[in-house]
């Protein structure tokens, strides 16, 4: 952090009287370092666990400190300041390896004497407890299993491009996928990362292209949801009590991307 009172956006936003927003800066630095997003903050995150007002976030993305995307916000050259998750997780696995290289001679004295208990009938309480750990850890660790930009394109891509297609049904997501997998080449990540860099990407190339989103449906009594749910056509339809009741239940029902 050495410098970082000096860096001249820092310095726009406490002229400008908004320190505040330095703050939350700050918070969401510590956020994003703590939780491994490579400078990815959630929505809720944002306005939840640091508390962050629109007007503090705004005066930000206006600095270009941080940049909007569907599902929250990006942190500029976040990578290029910080750690990202592979280079700590690389880490980690390294130190791991230290220690368990030091604990070696010890675990083959254990190994011994494990086998010599096997061997003679017995069976140590020690033996289950090592056992029935080593089944949790990979239990766990199948929820945080991480996959290639190329397996993610026969598990999570297809549902999330339903999604991209209807909010975005004039987008090239074959060419979007071309620049995206060589941008992530190598890169290996979770379903759920892969999801919101995809997303994300998609929507600023977009917004980048001049690509408006679909404009939402707006249920109503004669529209073609309600008629086919009631069983009527366009002759026979009427603005009763029922269909009303319908297109407004429909409307609170779906999700923004949901309706076509």
């Amino acid at each position: 952090m050495n410098g970082f009172y000096d860096n001249d956006k820092i310095r726009d936003l406490v002229r400008m009287g908004r320190a505040d927003s330095v703050g939350v800066y700050c918070m969401a630095l510590s956020l994003c370092g703590d939780r491994l997003t490579d400078g990815f903050v959630p929505r809720r995150a944002m306005l939840s666990n640091i508390g962050a007002t629109p007007e503090q976030v705004q005066a930000l993305v206006d600095e270009g400190m941080l940049e909007e995307v569907e599902e929250g916000w990006l942190i500029h050259d976040y990578a290029e300041h910080n750690r990202t998750k592979e280079q700590v997780l690389h880490a980690r696995k390294k130190s791991a390896e230290r220690v368990a290289k030091h604990r070696n001679e010890s675990d083959v004295t254990a190994l011994h004497r494990n086998c010599n208990a096997v061997t003679s009938g017995q069976t140590p309480e020690h033996q289950n407890t090592r056992t029935q750990k080593k089944e949790k850890e990979e239990y766990s660790s199948s929820f945080s299993k991480e996959t290639t930009a190329d397996e993610y394109l026969e598990t999570g891509r297809p549902e999330a491009d339903r999604q991209i297609s209807r909010q975005y049904p004039n987008l090239d997501l074959t060419d979007a996928w071309g620049a995206f997998i060589h941008h992530h080449h190598g890169e290996t990540r979770t379903i759920a990362d892969w999801t919101r860099l995809w997303k994300g990407w998609c929507q600023r190339r977009a917004n980048m292209s001049g690509i408006p989103p679909s404009k939402r449906h707006k249920h109503t009594w004669k529209c073609r949801h309600v008629l086919e749910a009631l069983g009527c056509d366009e002759e026979t339809a009427q603005a009763d009590e029922k269909a009303c009741e319908l297109a407004d239940k429909l409307n609170k029902k779906e999700k923004p991307w949901q309706r076509t």
